[in-house]
C-alpha cells in the first residue's frame, strides 16, 4: 500500500482518528457502536436545531469590533454565562430541553473539512466536547438528556466559508471532489460524538440537510456515495437522512426550513414548526417579520403538527437569537415557549388530534384558500393597474400600510404615479386577484413603466414555486434594473416562468419592487398570461 497522506486529527481531546489516503481507520469499533440507544421507528419524536456558536462577548453577540452594536433580536437571560466552551452553559440548555420534552437536539454544524480551525468556524468542533461533557455529567447524576443528531448547515459548502482562496464557484456534488467534501463533513461530525449520545432511529443516526442552493449540482449518486461511505466507516451503520425538499435525491424523510415565518411545513414523516421570525437586529436584512402574537403563532404551528401524520416534529429553533426564532428561555419571553413545547409536544407524542383553532391578527405568509374576489378577471388574458391619483385597479391592487413599503403619489414629467419613500432599502407591494392566477404553473409576463432616476437599482420580487428562493420562494428576485438617470419613463418586461401568487408576501401581496438607495416611481403595471413562454 502506498501512503499518499497521513493525518492525525485531535478535536478537544475527545477523539482522534487517522487517515491514510483512501484507506481510513474508523474511530469507533463495533463495541462502541453497540452502545447506541435507539428510538423505535413507531415512536413520535420532538427535535430542535441547537445553535452553539455563541461565546460572550466575542462570538455572535456583536456585529462590530467595538462590541457596541448588539446583533441579537432576542437575548439570553444572562449573556455573560453563554459560551460554547462552557459545559455549565450547555448543561443549563440541556436541562431546559428536557423540561420542554425535547428528544433530540441537532447542533447546527459549521465544521469545514480541511479547515476546521478557521477563525469564526472553530466553534463547531470546540463546542462539541463541552456539550458532551455536560450530558455525561448529567448521566452521572442520574439525569436524562436529549440525544444528538446532525444538522448539516450546507452553506458551509461555499468556498468563501470554507476558506478556499481564489475560488468562487460552488462545489459540484456529482464529482469525486464534491462528494468527498460533502461526505466527510457528515463523517467527521459523528467521529466527534460518542455513539452512546447519537440520536438514532432503529440504530441509524439522524442527519438533517439544509438547502441544496449552496451546491452547484447534485444527483442520486451524491447521496448513494454518502450512504456507502458511512456504512464502510461505521461498520455497516446506515444514517437516517432527512433532506430539505430542495434536494432531488431519495432519502428517508423530507422537511423544509422556514416554518418560523411561514407556518408549519408538513411532510409524510416530518413536520417542521416555528415560533416566529424577526431578524431586524441583523444589519442588511430585510426579511419579513412574523409576529409571535403572544405564542398564538407557535400554537397554530403545533396544531398543524398534531393534525398531521408525521412521526417527527422539528422545531425552528431552540436558540437562534439573531433571527428571533428561539424557544429557549429568554429575556423577552421568559419560559413561555418551553412550557408551550412541553404541552403540545406531549400531545403530539400521544398522537392527539384537535379541532382547536387559532385566529391570527397577522396571517401574512400562511397558506390560505383562494379568494373569489375579482371573479370577473377569471378568464381574461391580462390584468393591470394604473398608478396615480386616483389609482385604477383592474385585477392588480397596490398593497398599502406595510412598514417597509410606504408610498405616496407624485408626478414626473407631468405624469401621475406612485413612488416609494426615499430610503436605503424600500419596497412597493402589489397583489393579483386570485381568480386570475392562484397557485398555477403558467408562464406570466410582467410589464411595468418606471421613472429612470432617483435610485441605484430596483428589482421585482415575486411569490414563486422556487423553493430555493427566499422563504420557500415567496420572494424570488428577478434581475436587477440599474438606474440610467435618463429622467425618462422606461418600459420594462420580465418573464415569470414559475410564479405561484398565493399571497405570501407582506400584506398578503404577490409581488413587490425592491429599491436600493433612493426611491422608485411607477405609473403602470400589466401582468399577462403567456403559455408560449418556455
Amino acid at each position: 500500500m502506498i501512503i499518499r497522506s497521513f493525518l492525525t486529527f485531535v478535536i478537544f481531546g475527545l477523539v482522534s482518528f487517522t487517515a491514510m489516503g483512501d484507506d481510513f481507520i474508523p474511530v469507533w469499533n463495533v463495541g462502541d457502536l453497540a452502545r447506541i440507544e435507539s428510538f423505535q421507528s413507531t415512536r413520535k419524536l420532538v427535535g430542535t436545531h441547537y445553535f452553539y456558536w455563541y461565546s460572550y462577548p466575542q462570538s455572535h453577540f456583536f456585529d462590530n469590533a467595538a462590541q457596541t452594536d448588539d446583533a441579537l433580536q432576542d437575548h439570553f437571560p444572562v449573556s455573560e454565562a453563554v459560551s460554547y466552551n462552557s459545559a455549565t452553559w450547555h448543561a443549563k440548555e440541556i436541562e431546559d430541553c428536557v423540561e420542554a420534552g425535547i428528544d433530540f437536539i441537532l447542533p447546527v454544524y459549521w465544521g469545514v473539512v480541511d479547515n476546521y480551525f478557521r477563525n469564526g468556524i472553530f466553534f463547531s468542533v470546540r463546542g462539541l466536547g463541552p456539550l458532551q461533557w455536560a450530558i455525561e455529567q448529567r448521566e452521572r447524576e442520574g439525569k436524562p438528556s436529549p440525544k444528538i443528531g446532525l444538522f448539516y448547515d450546507t452553506s458551509t459548502l461555499l468556498p468563501g466559508i470554507r476558506g478556499v482562496e481564489g475560488r468562487s464557484e460552488k462545489y459540484d456534488l456529482t464529482t469525486a471532489e464534491g462528494k468527498d467534501i460533502f461526505y466527510r463533513t457528515i463523517r467527521d461530525f459523528f467521529y466527534q460524538i460518542d455513539p452512546k449520545h447519537w440520536a438514532c432511529i432503529e440504530g441509524r443516526p439522524i442527519v438533517v440537510f439544509y438547502s441544496s442552493a449552496f451546491a452547484k449540482k447534485h444527483n442520486q449518486s451524491t447521496i448513494d456515495y454518502v450512504y456507502a461511505r458511512f456504512q464502510k466507516d461505521f461498520h455497516g451503520v446506515r444514517p437516517y437522512i432527512i433532506k430539505d425538499s430542495s434536494w432531488s435525491f431519495s432519502v428517508d424523510a423530507v422537511t423544509q426550513w422556514g416554518a418560523a415565518l411561514g407556518g408549519p411545513n408538513v411532510f409524510d414523516s416530518v413536520v417542521q414548526i416555528g415560533a416566529g421570525y424577526n431578524d431586524s437586529a441583523v444589519p442588511g436584512r430585510s426579511t419579513p417579520i412574523r409576529d409571535r402574537e403572544q405564542g398564538d403563532f407557535y400554537r397554530l404551528n403545533w396544531i398543524g403538527a398534531l393534525n398531521s401524520d408525521a412521526k417527527i416534529a422539528l422545531i425552528e429553533t431552540w436558540n437562534e437569537m439573531h433571527e428571533g426564532t428561539d424557544i429557549c428561555e429568554s429575556k423577552e419571553y421568559g419560559r413561555l415557549y418551553i412550557e408551550l413545547t412541553k404541552e403540545y409536544g406531549a400531545r403530539f407524542k400521544r398522537n392527539e388530534k384537535t379541532d382547536e383553532t387559532i385566529v391570527l391578527k397577522h396571517p401574512d405568509l400562511l397558506p390560505r384558500p383562494a379568494s373569489n374576489e375579482g371573479v370577473e378577471y377569471k378568464d381574461v388574458a391580462s390584468v393591470r393597474i394604473t398608478l396615480g391619483d386616483p389609482i385604477q385597479s383592474e385585477g392588480i391592487k397596490l398593497t398599502r400600510g406595510q412598514p417597509d413599503g410606504p408610498v405616496k403619489t407624485a408626478s414626473f414629467d407631468g405624469v401621475p404615479c406612485i413612488v416609494t419613500v426615499e430610503a436605503a432599502n424600500s419596497y412597493m407591494y402589489f397583489s393579483v386577484v386570485d381568480p386570475f392566477y392562484f397557485d398555477d404553473e403558467l408562464s406570466l409576463t410582467l410589464t411595468y413603466t418606471y421613472w429612470d432616476n432617483g435610485f441605484d437599482w430596483h428589482a421585482p420580487q415575486y411569490d414563486s414555486h422556487d423553493r430555493n428562493a427566499t422563504l420557500n420562494g415567496a420572494y424570488k428576485t428577478a434581475p436587477q434594473v440599474l438606474c440610467g438617470h435618463t429622467k425618462r419613463w422606461i418600459d420594462s418586461t420580465v418573464n415569470l416562468r414559475d410564479a405561484r401568487f398565493v399571497n405570501r408576501q407582506n400584506g398578503a401581496s404577490d409581488f413587490r419592487f425592491a429599491v436600493s438607495n433612493g426611491s422608485l416611481a411607477i405609473k403602470e403595471i400589466t401582468i399577462s398570461k403567456d403559455s408560449s413562454i418556455e
